[in-house]
């Protein structure tokens, strides 16, 4: 920056303390006074503040009106003894404050917890002396109590102006009016009831003084100022008048000891303000300073001109304190716009206006303004930052960001974005007021309890969400457009919303403190690199510089020609540079530079105006090429002359390239020895230390990215310059290393500066510090706090741990705040450590100092930053161009990489993505390799310090390569394995079993049989980490291997129990069973594991142990033992449903049956010799009560081998026919079951015939049919048949009575066909719930019967016979059907007549007919078979002549005749039977005759 009128930039705003991050306590001020509030009478213009600083060291109590809450005072105090303020006051008065306040030491001794007096006064005169309590310790009061206030009406008297100006000190108030009275109050000193508490300061003497004399004198001006200052131990009052009468009065005596008129007729317009400094005792002068306002006569054009006119009071001390005025010191004009304040000191001025601070030495040679200087405040810094400086600031970030990432368009957005993001929360530039205001701006509003639970991503997203939603994400250009707006209310919002209201001077450093509305910062001096930058080119005389005259110029003309490249490119150049750094560390510098370069050489693309058609129109978007082609053409003709002429002024190129190296050396940070230990609080001095680097690194970096780009122009210019190859490689090979290390030095610094904290998590590495106390101090849970916001950077948790552990920065800990060069020295020294760390001890590198910065990251959870710290040394450290700062890194390398390695491996901790998972699992393992294969590995690792904590190795103990690389790999592994990174795990436990038999080979044959147990031992836990992590990963092959290779055989058997465990779990241990593991030597452990586990397992485990243990024999041709596992299964199924619901219960003997089924299968696969397994012993209820399943039970007896004989005892084994029968019994449980019925196996015995009943009655006939068939045989099996098809007869008569449903038999077994009374409901309810197959044909009984009836028939041929008789006993009028009539018909033969047949004949139909009185049906049954007699055809004749062919029921016949008589008899249907006996009688006389004509033939046929 050029001078300008004089003004040479000394130094920037430094931000110390947001008022966001503040908690305010506000309460009320009670008032008494019956005074009405005022209104317009004095209103507030604009906000005010200051400071009054107490006591030694000092606390910094800063207070502030503001003009929109005008009865509102804010106070903050500050102190360098303890942390950064978190809490605040704020008092509510009754009325509008004149804006004044005055703070002093409490100095009463009976009033514990109340240090401090505040003075404050209203518009309306009424004035209050406040105890303020400390720490702003109000509670939930929401009032001061009345008791900590004094409250005083000062305009009581009716003849009292108005109030012009207020002063105060310990004990006194003192008022200026507009009358020209000037009013003393006592307050706090004197009760004010009491004489003498007020008075008024008057020229007369004696009781003229007393308060109330109506004689006043002269008439005064109205007061204009008032101050009071201490000159020689004496309270000292300045007043001045309206009228410019100055005046000086004696507080301890109340007299006047000067006075003057200081107004100039000379001059138009009137004094103001008035300031005075403190009193040089070396001199005796006083200074004083006096704002004129100068208004515009008649005619004039313009503004008013305020100027400030110097004065020199000298004071004599003696008896009596005399004052004399010296001639005026000089006159400075303050140009445009009034002065904000101003601040008078011994020797110089300080004035604040809006555009800067702005310093006047008091005492030189210029009697007018002379050399000025000027503090640049934040308000030009962020609109540089945020490219609001100008009108082409922000489009030169648009084009420059398409120029570098011309082959990606993609990356424009990102990179134009994070640029932005980066100024906008840049420690100070970040408000969390004005953010609020710039989203409410854009219709996006947020409460304020909502706004104070955003992080700073949280933050972030908001913003790229607003932009997206206004539609930025279309195009580049729109995106540009949307961030210009949103950047440009940000800058509104914060002028406006963070303006400068005060600002105040320590009296004893000469620090320079500014109050802003939201803000509180104090200034900074400049570097000497940055007095080069900033200040004139002629200034850099003025700066130490290790060259001659002739240097200096030559040196002045090279920065001028980097001054002229920096113009060309705009300064966004240089951040996005950054930005491509930071966002790609892997990225080439020469990668980047290369687009910039081009730009330099050829101006900008044709492909980048064309973005702007659409928004400029073609027009303006060709005009704006033509002018970039004439600016190129002017830039580069003034480049080519301007370094000709430098080459032919210095002589030759070595000459420039001498000076060049020079001034690159002087951009180095500085080294600086710190050995001075004290403790670690997080100040004020800290927060300026880190918020002055970051401004500094920002300088920095631009300045030396300006000198590698006009490094790299001159190198593709230099056959126009005439540069030889010598200088061209010199350039290349020298230089641009430098240059591009001393950007990357300041890259750092400026990262740690501007880069947030992280927040810490719940669970991370800090949390396993806690046990070792490592940080343990107090100031640790307000770090905590700290983490994660907006205004607490990386750079703070470097400073205070740089304090805490290792006791640098002796300045740190100044009691009070430091001036702008004492903060430059803290700046420097903070620099210093970060690049060289502690006194330049070993290495003159940067990369020997990462390391500790690096713990010092890690110990406090910042595993991003780490990562790019260590990520950026090793990429840079493996550059091919080495240089003087490579080397020393060699032997740095092994704690680098590992210490990136750990940082990879805990980033995983708070990564939810897995791709970026893996690839940071990748990383780490790579790191942690090439850490343990460097040369001196083992040192630089075991030289890590103990603070380290758990990124230390413990080598203690390990001489050989292989034994502390086997112990590296180790930790490494189990490091991984915590993190759940399995597969990188893996690797490092399969490296450690490569070392194992190097690293512990006996070293002698007495050691041999320890060392052997040992690397036993050893390879066994290896292995089953091994087993554990690729079991983990579902590695089921090599986790197999894994168990296989394992030398020890407890952990081969441990392992082998979790595989199958962990195989069952996961639903693949069926590899088990199928052959995918040859299990040599294994199987009988397998066996034993799985039977274990079978024991210890609930039945409803799926897949069941049991069934796995049956597959498993069933692979290796194991029949018996398959069926012997089943079965076990099935015994331990019966014993699981004895005690369950009936739901449960069926699911249990469903599956029961099929393990039943299994066994069955699997004997009948074995030899008929042994198709037979052991009878188990089952359990009792009493054994599962106190065996739980979860619990391991005996198992009483194990399956038998498959070679054994067939054991003596039948009881002692179950064969298939057993198993068959139990397989019948279970199926019949298992289907009543599904009706609600509960019966109960028997195993594999002949049920009773209950069973039968039952499946009966529920209509499972089938199953009834199964079970007799099982258990029955002989006449027994007919019997139950009867039984059966009897009731299934009574089923098909609705009309039936429940006896005969019951059964009549006289056998007590036929009782029981069906259920009692009081199941019958359930039984009849029950039939809907069975398949149509298991309950009737076509849902007909009939058709049941007739299917049933035809298929059984075979195992008992009477079974028509007994169906009939049910039916007819059921109900004796029943027409039988037609299908049961011809079954007892029967088939008709050739060889057969009459009625003869087998046990179910027509012969045995009619005589059901005849015994149950179906008269009709026996003669028309008769007459059927004796009409088929006679009319056989001619050919069966003969046979019906044989003997004993023909036979008929005879006796049935004749006892049917004598039923019909009997009838007759006794009357009943005696017409009918008369028929019927005629009918019978005809019947039989024609049967007779045919038997007698037979017999004839017969008997002739023989003679």
């Amino acid at each position: 920056m050029e001078n300008t009128g004089g003004w040479r930039v000394a130094g920037m705003e430094v931000p110390l303390l947001s008022t966001d991050s503040i908690e305010w306590v506000q309460v009320s001020i009670p008032s008494s006074s019956n005074s009405n509030p005022t209104t317009s009478q004095n209103p507030v213009a604009k906000d005010f503040a200051s400071c009054c600083p107490i006591g030694d060291p000092p606390s910094y109590f800063i207070w502030k009106t503001s003009k929109s809450h005008s009865n509102i005072l804010e106070l903050v105090e500050l102190s360098n003894n303890s942390e950064i303020p978190r809490i605040g006051l704020r008092l509510i008065f009754p009325d509008t404050l004149f804006p004044f306040a005055f703070i002093c030491k409490n100095e009463e001794k009976f009033t514990p917890g109340n240090h401090f007096l505040l003075y404050a006064l209203t518009m309306s005169g009424i004035a209050f002396l406040i105890r303020l309590r400390n720490d702003f310790e109000y509670g939930t009061s929401s009032s001061v109590p009345t008791d900590e206030i004094l409250e005083y009406n000062t305009q009581i008297q009716p003849y009292n102006g108005a109030i012009k100006a207020v002063a105060a000190t310990a004990g006194c108030l003192v008022i200026g009016r507009s009358d020209g009275s000037v009013g003393y109050f006592q307050l706090g000193t004197v009760d004010p009831s009491a004489p003498g508490f007020v008075s008024e300061l008057r020229d007369d003497t004696g009781f003229g003084r007393l308060w109330g004399i109506l004689s006043r004198g002269p008439t005064l001006a109205g007061v204009q100022d008032l101050v009071i200052s201490e000159v020689h131990q004496r309270k000292l009052l300045f007043v001045l008048h309206s009228d410019g009468c100055f005046r000086v009065w004696d507080l301890s005596t109340r007299g006047k000891i000067f006075s003057n008129m200081m107004t100039d007729q000379t001059l138009p317009g009137a004094l103001v303000r008035l300031w005075v400094g403190e009193a040089d005792y070396n001199t005796g002068i006083i200074p004083l300073a006096i704002l004129h306002k100068q208004h515009l006569v008649d005619g004039e054009k313009g503004d008013s001109t305020d100027s400030i006119f110097l004065h020199g009071l000298r004071c004599n001390a003696g008896d009596r304190l005399t004052l004399f005025l010296e001639p005026s010191l000089k006159q400075i004009s303050l140009r445009e716009g009034e002065p904000i304040d101003i601040c008078l000191t011994s020797n110089k001025l300080w004035i604040l206006k809006e555009d800067g601070l702005v310093l006047h030495n008091l005492f030189c040679d210029d009697v007018n303004e002379g050399l000025s200087y000027y503090y640049q405040l934040q308000e030009t810094f962020i609109a540089d930052l945020l490219y609001q400086s100008s009108e082409h600031s922000s489009a030169d970030l648009f084009s420059l960001a398409c120029a570098a990432f011309s082959s990606s368009k993609e990356e424009v957005v990102p990179i134009v974005s994070s640029v932005l993001l980066r100024g906008l929360f840049f420690p100070g530039v970040h408000c969390n007021a004005v953010l609020k205001q710039t989203f409410a701006d854009h219709n996006k509003h947020f409460t304020d309890s909502e706004f104070s639970l955003f992080t700073t991503n949280g933050l972030k997203n908001e913003i790229l969400s607003l932009i997206e939603h206004q539609g930025g994400y279309e195009s580049p250009v729109s995106t540009f457009h949307c961030w210009n707006r949103f950047c440009s209310r940000f800058v509104n919002n914060w002028y406006k919303n963070n303006a400068a209201c005060g600002m105040f001077i320590d009296p004893v450093t000469g620090a320079i403190g500014l109050v802003r509305s939201r803000t509180i910062s104090i200034f900074r001096g400049l570097v000497d690199a940055e007095h080069i930058i900033y200040g004139s080119l002629d200034g850099l005389k003025h700066f130490s510089y290790s060259g001659d005259e002739f240097d200096l110029e030559i040196q002045l003309d090279f920065l001028k020609c980097v001054h002229d490249v920096s113009q060309q490119l705009g300064k966004a150049s240089s951040a996005i540079f950054y930005e491509s750094l930071l966002c790609r560390p892997n990225i080439s510098s020469e990668d980047v530079i290369s687009p910039f370069l081009k730009i330099l050489e050829t101006g900008y693309s044709s492909s980048i105006a064309a973005l702007h058609i659409s928004e400029l129109g073609a027009d303006a978007v060709s005009e704006k090429e033509l002018s970039n082609q004439r600016n190129l053409r002017k830039f580069s003709t003034e480049m080519f002359m301007s370094l000709h002429a430098l080459c032919y002024k210095a002589n030759s190129w070595d000459k420039i390239l001498d000076v060049a190296e020079r001034y690159l050396k002087f951009l180095v940070p500085q080294k600086m020895v710190l050995d001075v230990d004290f403790k670690s609080v997080f100040t004020i001095n800290c927060s300026a230390t880190v918020q002055a680097t970051s401004q500094i690194a920002k300088v920095m970096f631009e300045s030396a990215f300006d000198v590698l780009m006009l490094l790299n122009y001159m190198i593709s210019i230099s056959g126009q310059i005439n540069m030889s190859h010598s200088h061209v490689s010199r350039v290349k090979v020298e230089l641009v290393p430098m240059i591009q290390e001393i950007i990357t030095e300041w890259h750092i610094i400026y990262f740690f500066g501007t880069t947030p904290s992280e927040s810490p998590l719940v669970e991370d590495f800090s949390s396993r510090l806690s046990s070792l106390q490592i940080d343990s101090n107090v100031d640790r849970r307000l770090w905590n706090g700290r983490l994660g916001k907006c205004e607490f950077s990386l750079a703070f948790i470097l400073l205070l741990s740089m304090q805490n552990f290792l006791g640098d920065l002796k300045h740190l800990y100044l009691t009070r705040l430091p001036n702008p060069c004492n903060l430059i020295s803290l700046s420097l020294e903070f620099t210093s450590w970060m690049i060289w760390g502690r006194a330049g001890e070993e290495s003159s590198v940067f990369f020997s100092n990462s390391i500790d910065l690096a713990l010092i990251l890690l110990r406090h959870g910042q595993y991003n930053a780490t990562e790019y710290l260590l990520s950026l040394v090793d990429v840079y450290s493996r550059k091919e161009k080495i240089f003087e700062s490579l080397q020393d890194i060699d032997r740095k390398m092994p704690t680098l990489l590992h210490l990136l390695g750990c940082c990879l491996v805990a980033q995983t901790k708070i990564e939810m993505h897995v791709p970026i998972k893996d690839r940071n699992a990748c990383e780490a393992a790579r790191c942690f390799f090439r850490a343990s294969s460097v040369k001196g590995a083992f040192a630089a690792l075991r030289s890590l310090p103990h603070e380290a904590g758990w990124l230390r190795v413990d080598f203690s103990g390990f001489t050989s390569d292989a034994a502390w690389k086997l112990q590296y790999y180790q930790w490494v592994m189990q490091l991984f394995e915590q993190f759940n990174m399995n597969d990188a795990a893996n690797q490092f436990a399969l490296a450690a079993l490569e070392l194992v038999d190097e690293a512990l080979r006996p070293v002698d044959s007495s050691s041999q049989e320890h060392s052997m147990e040992s690397l036993s031992n050893v390879k066994g836990r290896l292995w089953a980490n091994v087993f554990k992590l690729t079991l983990d990963l579902n590695n089921y092959h090599d986790a197999y291997c894994a168990i296989i290779s394992n030398p020890d055989e407890e952990s081969k058997s441990i392992c082998l129990r979790r595989f199958i465990i962990v195989l069952h779990e996961r639903g693949a241990v069926k590899m088990l069973c199928d052959g995918q593991f040859p299990l040599i030597g294994l199987v009988e452990k397998v066996e034993q594991e799985l039977a274990r586990k079978a024991e210890r397992s609930d039945f409803s485990t799926k897949p069941n142990p049991f069934q796995l243990l049956y597959a498993f024999q069933m692979y290796r041709h194991n029949w018996r033992s398959a069926a012997s596992f089943i079965y076990m299964y099935s015994v331990r199924l019966r014993a699981e449903a004895a005690t369950k619901d009936n739901q449960y219960r069926s699911l249990a003997l469903q599956e029961r049956l099929n393990a039943l089924s299994a066994a069955v299968n699997a004997l009948q696969l074995a030899h008929p010799a042994h198709a037979w397994i052991d009878s188990p012993i089952e359990e009792t209820s009493h054994d599962k009560n106190n065996y739980p399943n979860k619990k391991a039970r005996l198992i009483e007896q194990e399956p038998s081998p498959v070679d054994d004989s067939l054991p003596q005892k039948s009881q002692s084994y179950l064969d298939v026919e057993k198993l068959e029968s139990e397989f019948v019994l279970t199926s019949a449980e298992h289907l009543l079951s599904l009706g609600n019925i509960n019966w109960t196996s028997t195993g594999y015995e002949k049920p009773s015939s209950e069973l039968i009943d039952l499946l009966v009655e529920t209509n499972l006939y089938d199953m009834a049919f199964t079970v007799i068939l099982k258990f029955w045989k002989g006449s027994a099996l007919k019997w139950e048949l009867e039984r059966v098809f009897m009731a299934m007869a009574f089923k098909c008569c609705p009309s039936t009575p429940v006896s005969l449903l019951l059964g009549q038999g006289k056998d007590h077994r036929t009782h029981g066909l069906s259920l009692t009374s009081s199941h019958h409901k359930a039984v009849q309810n029950s039939n809907e719930m069975f398949a149509p197959g298991q309950q009737s044909i076509s849902g007909g009984h009939w058709l049941t019967l007739e299917l049933y009836l035809d298929k059984y028939i075979s195992f008992h041929p009477r079974l028509p016979l007994i169906v009939a008789g049910a039916l007819l006993s059921a109900d004796p009028q029943i027409e039988l059907p037609l299908w049961l009539v011809r079954l007892l018909k029967g088939v008709r033969t050739e060889s057969s007549f009459g009625m003869t047949g087998r046990e179910s004949s027509p012969a045995s139909l009619f005589c059901l007919y005849v015994d149950y009185g179906r008269y009709v049906e026996a003669i028309n049954l008769l007459i059927e078979y004796v009409e088929a007699l006679a009319t056989v055809r001619p050919a069966d004749v003969i046979h019906r002549k044989k003997p004993f062919a023909v036979w008929f029921p005879y006796t049935s016949i004749e006892r049917l005749w004598c039923l019909l008589e009997e009838s007759v008899r006794l009357g009943h249907r005696i017409d009918q039977c008369e028929k019927l006996k005629k009918l019978l009688h005809g019947v039989l006389l024609n049967h007779l005759n045919l038997l007698k004509v037979d017999s004839d033939d017969a008997r002739s046929s023989i003679i």
